[in-house]
């Protein structure tokens, strides 16, 4: 099992690798000396490849590892919420060992299933926590946290620029019927705050044209599309 984190542009300040320190890094070769004077396992992306979804193609098809985890450089918590009487208790995980034992268990059912995707809920509110239902088979995934079985079935179409993981994940659900959504943990990132990655070309404009791409390449299957604080949240129905 590969743990791939595609980063730029943050040398020094990512974080996913405190609670993964074992997870390799794909960065651009311009910028490997300095992630390898930090990082563990970074590997360099040749300057050609340019974008995140032309970076995610290149490593699923430069790795000879069947199963692959997406993650964020940036993750701010992760964990689960304990419901209690008054009040939910956040139970964060740092501890690698047991991030990867679940990720072999989502691969695990996945098989079971017949999909090839499933992925982590990426907030810690509580209000989307689902006690009764820790999976969901109808919704949305983001690649802050996504596994892929990489058999070369699925792989992120490099036309869309941003929102490309929902694509993958629409195209998942036409063809398999639905995903593997986790909601009984949460891997919460902090990619908006932050400088680099995709924030040095994520505009309103961009996100709205993949959104509107979307909607038209798979109709039906959005109920909504939000943008709050330049941020586009979507519901699929």
């Amino acid at each position: 099992m590969l743990i791939a984190i595609p980063s730029k542009g943050r040398a020094g300040l990512t974080t996913s690798n405190k609670i993964l320190p074992d997870a390799y890094f794909y960065v651009p070769t311009s910028e490997l000396h300095q992630y390898q004077k930090i990082i563990k396992n970074a590997i360099g992306v040749p300057k050609e490849i340019q974008g995140i979804t032309a970076t995610r193609n290149w490593i699923l098809k430069n790795t000879d590892e069947k199963l692959v985890v997406f993650i964020d450089d940036d993750v701010k918590t992760a964990g689960y919420i304990r419901m209690e009487t008054r009040n939910a208790k956040h139970i964060y995980l740092n501890d690698q060992s047991i991030w990867l034992s679940e990720f072999k268990k989502f691969f695990e059912i996945c098989e079971q299933l017949n999909y090839k995707i499933w992925g982590i809920k990426t907030d810690s509110a509580p209000r989307g926590y689902y006690p009764f239902k820790p999976m969901l088979f109808y919704t949305y995934i983001t690649a802050s946290c996504m596994g892929i079985v990489n058999d070369g079935e699925f792989y992120f179409d490099e036309t869309f620029k941003v929102k490309e993981d929902y694509e993958i994940c629409l195209r998942h659900i036409k063809n398999k019927g639905g995903l593997l959504g986790i909601r009984y943990l949460y891997w919460e990132n902090n990619h908006w705050q932050k400088e680099g990655g995709c924030k040095d070309y994520r505009t309103v404009e961009i996100e709205r044209d993949a959104i509107k791409r979307l909607i038209k390449m798979y109709p039906g299957m959005i109920r909504t599309a939000k943008l709050k604080n330049s941020i586009f949240t979507i519901q699929l129905t």
